[in-house]
């Protein structure tokens, strides 16, 4: 059964009264900031003045008895002040008291918001940096400082009288856009108090310094009455007028015009509709369950693009999370500084990640524990009792946690992963795994002597390293993270409780035997496609050998000799900046010129027909296709970090390794550099191999490599850098 919807024509000014007194028009409160600037603000309400399209809205109308307490979406009324100088989020309008039936707002939001600041009452508007006005006004570029001012959208009656004056006196033909000003309207509190400047530049004009000047935009929209003449626009204005002190000299030149413009005002207020698209609420039927009906709206939700950006699952688990944290056990600190915390600490560690990432890891991590693996799905988003529960739980065990994410975290970039990781996704299941065991390691660890304690933890960390080389690399090449990547994490999580529950019942003697045994079920998941993955991947294009890049990274680490020679840094006279990546040993333009040489001379004794000509192939190729192919084979490639390409050129390796420093002076002998990465004079200098012994030789080195990548994956070799 499908979602109900209602399309609804509802007026501008309704919208605006629901947003802003006993709001009933709230916004979902999910970590998605309103990234409109004063200038677009002004720039939409210069568009509603001439009745350009305002766009449409997509609603959500829950009433008191859609969900139980605690349920549904985390949500608040529209900001008041939008601050953006680091001291508040700003200011909120009045909610409703709950229950109520309210319309959330999931898409349309920024317009929204932009119509009551201009238009909401004498405290809406924006508090900024003084750069930030006047980049955003001006153009101008200025130094950043700490000086900041509060403003409000006016009608500014200076530039109304030249605007009307430009007009020939037709007030129906002014543009809103170029009688409208942001201004700072409050004396005490409107501006930053440090002292400025005697040089120093307002963006923007103050109410004090030009009384009679400015008089907010809202002040004229709350005046509008449906079908009142200029006559009675002129009584309610006049005393607006003298307020905002304008002089009895422009008293009267003003009124009549503004009277006039009042008519405008209401004609905009009044005629002004909005298209609505809104969901209706649940209502439980044979047919749809609220289960359904929740899973509806969430996927609406993370559908949905907003501000230019997706709705994620994570921006609502973040929402409940605020709500539920603990602040008591984290010194203070809310749920979106904490996560913060970790994002700073991943990131000092190289990894580039939102804090969407650093959400999934602490969901993850909690449902292993605590939910029997299940994973948060979409109902259970709408529940904010669960995921109260997982904030509480997890900022009682947050200093805890932190430590040893960033003892993970040290790992991993210790061991030079974080640009080979293929996905988060694993390092999340690696770092849960390494939370369960250290953490049942320090349960068990009181009763160890000094010595015990340290060889114990010394094992684990050996454990964990090797686990982490595998794992990494294993589940990227069996590709858990594109196809079914949803239904695998979910199976790695169920592995990860299992292993969760058999290390609160180990010892100091079974923990490492407990923590294997998890290690050989995750594995057991990845092994084979990865294996798989080993043994068929193949490219035939020259350009694209980059593919091999994971796969040579691993293998030159393998061996002790293989990585001493192959990390040294190849440095010719030629060119002296080295560069770390994947090239031939055999360069493809050579190869191709042999190949089409052996096909040449092959034709030149040939009887057949044109046709039959045109397919010859050297012996034991199928078609000159196929032995290029040979040339960009995993066995005819190494990972080198050298100032040479071998693979744009038509020279053999060695042209370039005899110009290295290391083997012109002796230090490197060409024998042992071979020996170590498995090459032969048939690879390295082939001029005077035939083409067989050149395939004999890349087929041979390709099984090696294969060979040992599926014993790393298995686990029995191990990385030695």
């Amino acid at each position: 059964m499908s979602i109900k919807y209602d399309s609804k024509r509802e007026p501008l000014a309704e919208i605006i009264k629901k947003a802003t007194s006993n709001a009933t028009y709230v916004i979902p409160d999910l970590q998605r900031p309103y990234v409109w600037s004063p200038r677009q603000v002004t720039m939409l309400i210069d568009s509603l003045f001439r009745g350009w399209p305002f766009g449409s809205l997509l609603l959500w109308e829950v009433k008191p008895d859609c969900f139980q307490q605690n349920e549904g979406i985390p949500h608040r009324p529209f900001w008041q002040v939008i601050d953006r100088t680091g001291n508040d989020k700003g200011t909120t309008t009045s909610a409703l008291g709950q229950p109520a039936t309210y319309q959330m707002v999931l898409d349309g939001q920024q317009r929204v918001q932009s119509l009551i600041l201009a238009l909401g009452g004498d405290q809406w508007g924006f508090q900024l940096y003084d750069a930030d006005w006047a980049l955003d006004l001006q153009d101008r570029r200025v130094r950043p400082s700490s000086h900041w001012s509060k403003a409000s959208l006016c009608i500014d009656l200076q530039s109304f009288v030249a605007e009307l004056t430009a007009k020939n006196d037709t007030v129906r033909k002014i543009e809103a856009g170029k009688i409208l000003e942001w201004a700072i309207l409050d004396a005490v509190s409107g501006q930053s108090a440090e002292k400025r400047p005697i040089n120093y530049i307002y963006p923007l004009q103050t109410g004090k310094e030009n009384p009679g000047r400015f008089i907010r935009l809202s002040r004229f929209w709350d005046l509008v009455q449906k079908d009142l003449s200029e006559r009675e626009y002129k009584k309610l204005l006049e005393p607006v007028l003298r307020e905002h002190g304008v002089v009895e000299a422009n008293l009267n030149n003003l009124l009549d015009p503004l009277a006039e413009f009042m008519k405008v005002v209401e004609n905009v207020r009044t005629n002004s509709f909005v298209h609505a698209l809104q969901i209706e609420s649940f209502q439980l039927t044979p047919q749809w369950s609220k289960d359904d009906y929740s899973d509806a709206i969430v996927t609406i939700f993370t559908r949905l693009n907003t501000a230019g950006r997706t709705l994620t699952r994570e921006e609502i688990t973040l929402a409940w999370l605020k709500i539920g944290w603990v602040q008591a056990d984290t010194d203070g600190k809310t749920a979106g500084q904490c996560l913060e915390e970790i994002r700073a600490i991943l990131a000092d560690r190289g990894f580039n990640l939102e804090i969407d990432d650093i959400v999934r890891l602490i969901s993850f991590m909690w449902s292993v524990q605590h939910r029997g693996g299940n994973l948060l799905d979409s109902k259970d988003l709408l529940k904010g009792d669960i995921i109260r529960s997982m904030a509480a739980s997890v900022a009682s065990t947050w200093k805890r946690l932190k430590l040893l994410l960033e003892r993970g975290a040290d790992l991993i970039d210790g061991k030079k992963l974080v640009e080979n990781q293929g996905s988060f996704n694993a390092v999340i299941v690696w770092l849960t795994w390494h939370r369960l065991v250290f953490d049942q390691f320090e349960a068990i660890a009181s009763g160890l002597t000094v010595v015990e304690r340290d060889s114990l933890e010394k094992k684990l960390d050996r454990q964990a390293a090797h686990f982490l080389d595998r794992w990494v690399f294993g589940s990227q090449w069996a590709n858990v993270w594109g196809d079914g990547a949803v239904l695998n994490f979910q199976n790695f999580a169920t592995d990860l409780n299992g292993l969760h529950l058999k290390l609160r019942g180990s010892n100091p003697g079974s923990i490492i035997a407990a923590a294997d045994e998890g290690i050989g079920q995750l594995m057991g998941r990845v092994a084979e496609k990865a294996t798989q993955q080993i043994n068929t991947v193949v490219v035939r294009d020259r350009r694209r050998v980059h593919v091999y890049y994971p796969f040579l990274w691993v293998w030159h680490r393998l061996d002790e000799a293989r990585w001493e020679q192959s990390s040294v840094q190849l440095r010719t006279g030629r060119k002296r900046t080295t560069k770390l990546e994947v090239d031939h040993t055999v360069a493809d333009a050579w190869w191709t010129r042999m190949v089409d040489q052996e096909i040449k001379t092959k034709q030149t004794s040939f009887n057949g027909s044109d046709e039959e000509r045109a397919l010859l192939a050297p012996d034991d190729f199928e078609s000159r296709a196929d032995a290029l192919a040979l040339a960009n084979v995993l066995g005819n490639c190494s990972l080198l970090d050298k100032s040479f390409n071998i693979s744009k050129s038509d020279e053999p390796m060695w042209s370039f390794i005899q110009d290295v420093e290391e083997f012109k002076n002796g230090t490197r002998q060409r024998a042992v550099w071979e020996a170590a990465l498995s090459l032969s004079e048939s690879l390295t200098a082939p001029n005077g191999s035939t083409l067989g012994e050149i395939k004999k030789a890349v087929q041979t080195r390709d099984a090696l490599i294969r060979k040992d990548l599926a014993d790393f994956v298995a686990g029995s070799k191990r990385r030695v850098d």
